[in-house]
Formats: C-alpha cells, sequence, structure tokens
C-alpha cells in the first residue's frame, strides 16, 4: 500500500512501552500491508480511505463521565480518554479478588504477569490492525480476577474518543482466573469526533472452570470508524458470552475469534447491528474447536435501512480431536428497504466425525401477515413495524443478563426505530 508508511509515521513519535510494541513495530513497517477487498475475508469491507487519512492527537478537556454513564447501572468504571488513562474520572475503590491496573501504570511482579499475557492472543504478525494497536497503544486495562472470586457487579471500560480527527489504539486484557466469576461491560463514546479511527483489541483468559461475560457497546459516532477485535481463550470446564451491540459508526469492523482449548468448555456469542444511512457494519466470527466435549452457540441479528450494508461471515473449525463438539450458529436479517444490503456467509469446517453442527442464516422483511395482524388490533403501520423489530432482536437482548445495560440497549433499539420513521 503507498501510503502506509506515510501513514505510520503519524504514530512513529508515541514510544513503544513494552517489547512487543518494537516486535509489531518491526514487522508492520517491513511488508504486512492493510487488507483490501481482494482478501477473502475483507472483500465487503474497504478500509483504504482509513489508512489515507491524517489524524491529529487531541487532548480534550472531559469534566464528566455522567453523560456516557448507562442510567442505573452498579459498576467500577474505569475511563480512558483518546487512549490515556484518567485517573481523576474513574472509580479506583479496590474489590476484593480483582486487580484494575492501567497498563501504564502497571509494576514489578504486576508488569511481568501482564508480560506473560499481553499479545499472547492475537495475531500481531499476519494481521495489521492487531499489529497498529500493538505498536501504538499508549496505555490499556489490565484486569485480573483472582481464583475463587464471584463479582456482584459488573466492571466497566469506558472509552471516549474525542475531537475530530483523532485515531485511537485501545487495549484491553482480562484475565479471570480458576473457578472465578466476573461480567465486564465495555462501552465505546464518541465526543465530537468525527473523521476518527478506533482500532481496538481485547485478549480474554478464561483460566479453568471460570465463567467470564463481556458486553461490547458500540457508540463511537455518525461519522467514525471503528476496527475492534475481541480474542477469547478458554481452559477446561469454563464458559464465556460476548454480546456486540453496534449502536453507531460511519463504518464498523467486528472480529470476534474463540480458541477453546480445554474439555467441557461452552462458549457464546451474540450480536444485534441495526443499520442506517450509508452505515456499513462487518462483522466476523471464528471459533476454533480444538478439544473434545465442548459447546458454541451463536446468533447475530440485523436490522438495515435506507443505503446501509451489512456482513456477517461466521467460521467454526472443529478439528480432528475435538469429538463430541455441540456447534450451531444463525445469522438473521430484516431489511427495512429495497437499497439496504447483507451479505452473510456462515461456514463449518469440521474434521472430527462425532459431533452435532449446524449453521445457517434468513433474509427477508417484516412479517406481512404479523403486520396485518397488529394492525387489525389497532396499531399503526409504523408501531406494529416497531413491534416487531423489538420482538426480532429480543432473542438477543435476552442475553444481557444485567438489567440496566438491557435497558440501555432496548431503549438504543426503540430510539433508533423512531429515528427512522421520523
Amino acid at each position: 500500500m503507498a501510503n502506509k508508511l506515510d501513514f505510520l509515521k503519524q504514530f512513529d513519535q508515541l514510544t513503544a512501552l513494552f517489547p512487543v510494541q518494537g516486535n509489531a513495530r518491526a514487522v508492520i513497517h517491513n511488508g504486512l500491508d492493510f487488507p483490501t477487498t481482494r482478501d477473502e475475508y475483507w472483500k465487503y469491507t474497504r478500509v483504504t480511505s482509513l489508512v489515507e487519512s491524517r489524524y491529529v492527537r487531541n487532548v480534550p478537556n472531559i469534566d464528566s463521565i455522567d453523560a456516557f454513564r448507562v442510567p442505573g447501572l452498579d459498576a467500577q468504571y474505569l475511563v480512558f480518554v483518546n487512549g490515556e488513562y484518567s485517573e481523576r474520572l474513574s472509580d479506583t475503590q479496590l474489590i476484593q479478588g480483582v486487580e484494575v491496573t492501567s497498563m501504564r501504570l502497571a509494576e514489578g511482579d504486576r508488569k511481568q504477569h501482564m508480560l506473560e499475557h499481553l499479545d499472547r492472543y492475537v495475531d500481531s504478525k499476519t494481521q495489521a490492525f492487531h499489529a497498529l494497536n500493538t505498536s501504538y497503544f499508549i496505555d490499556g486495562s489490565f484486569i485480573t480476577v483472582e481464583k475463587n472470586t464471584v463479582l456482584s457487579d459488573p466492571i466497566c471500560i469506558l472509552n471516549i474518543s474525542a475531537d475530530k480527527q483523532q485515531a485511537n489504539n485501545i487495549r484491553n486484557l482480562i484475565v479471570v482466573g480458576e473457578m472465578a466469576k466476573a461480567e465486564f461491560i465495555n462501552l465505546h463514546e464518541g465526543y465530537d469526533n468525527a473523521g476518527s479511527l478506533t482500532n481496538a483489541i481485547t485478549e480474554l483468559k478464561v483460566e479453568q472452570g471460570g465463567d467470564a461475560s463481556l458486553y461490547m457497546i458500540q457508540n463511537d459516532g455518525a461519522e467514525s470508524a471503528h476496527i475492534n477485535t475481541i480474542q477469547v481463550a478458554q481452559e477446561k470446564d469454563s464458559q464465556s458470552k460476548v454480546v456486540t451491540i453496534t449502536q453507531t459508526g460511519k463504518l464498523v469492523r467486528n472480529n470476534l475469534n474463540f480458541t477453546v482449548s480445554g474439555q467441557g468448555c461452552e462458549s457464546n456469542m451474540y450480536g444485534i447491528y441495526f443499520t442506517s444511512d450509508r452505515q456499513h457494519v462487518d462483522n466476523h466470527t471464528y471459533v476454533d474447536h480444538t478439544t473434545p466435549n465442548c459447546n458454541s452457540n451463536e446468533l447475530y441479528k440485523g436490522v438495515m435501512s435506507d443505503r446501509s450494508t451489512g456482513v456477517f461471515n461466521g467460521k467454526i473449525m472443529v478439528r480432528r480431536e475435538a469429538q463430541q463438539t455441540n456447534a450451531f450458529q444463525s445469522n438473521q436479517n430484516i431489511l427495512l428497504s429495497d437499497k439496504a444490503t447483507i451479505y452473510t456467509k456462515p461456514e463449518l469446517e469440521i474434521y472430527a466425525d462425532d459431533v452435532k453442527c449446524s449453521h445457517g442464516c434468513t433474509i427477508g422483511q417484516l412479517d406481512e401477515e404479523a403486520m396485518f395482524y397488529l394492525q387489525s388490533r389497532g396499531l399503526d403501520k409504523a408501531a406494529a413495524a416497531k413491534l416487531l423489530v423489538q420482538a426480532f432482536a429480543g432473542d438477543v437482548t435476552a442475553k444481557i443478563t444485567n438489567d440496566a445495560l438491557r435497558e440501555k440497549v432496548e431503549g438504543f433499539l426503540h430510539q433508533k426505530f423512531e429515528d427512522q420513521h421520523a
């Protein structure tokens, strides 16, 4: 890519904090290019404009996070503004059995523990956006939930992208210990940030018998771009759940990857995307079953209107050793406009012979009989359509077990539909 080095020069003045960053910089400067539509897994998503853009380093003055909090949510907030940790805006109280650290501030044994896991689960050698993030993140969250700890309230990582033409490489590293249980919410919020780019990576390690839920809420703004990668690594008898809700973003690309490397694991992934205008949302998932007796469940639902575009590509890999795997995948879509587009490709690659696996996709419009029935009961056309859309999304919103967060997501769906019919 002709302009790659010019693009990277914008970040080269940033100091490398950790050895992995120097390694990644060598990789991305020496031959690793950003994907184009000639790459199979990026064929519907053009990122050329992102890596040809010029970004600035903004230093905003954020006085309060009240506008970004989830109403009614009891959680510890860890706040980053344009990629930098803000102790002033964060909740700094200690939680028994949990260590919450800014990567930049980690010291001693804590830093050593972080370095043992950092960049271990993502591929920064062949994936350019991973290498970009690893090379140039300036801070990040490092959260450890100790063995046998059960958290009653979630931990919320709030990433604020503020002011125009801002580029943020966001990094999270979460380790959930043996038999521990915890919920995490990652809020991405935009503040007057048209033309901005967020490139985020979350590495989530779930050790033996652990149980982790991660909710990703993307609300960077209508004129922003977001490239997001979540890598989940599971050990024996662990459970994990990732729910991705895309609210705004001119271009959004989500990469969700699970590596299941112990028997008795359960992996669950859910997503909702409700697109409008010329918005483009691309969801790619990959579940790698490497051991026997594991389950994975996947359900993504999309509602597309105007001239927006949705992409779903989900792949389940079942290795030869992964006998008695149960893996299910579904992508369902409703088109509210005849100019909206969805590209969907569920995939199974199975090398074991004693498995139960299925995949499928649906694309359609609102059910005419259901619309007629609701209108015959006194609802106008818009109200009937809104009720059907909310019911359609309900299979995913029901997976959000935190009441306050679920109400926030349901409120987004309600408001999105109202805006479409204003």
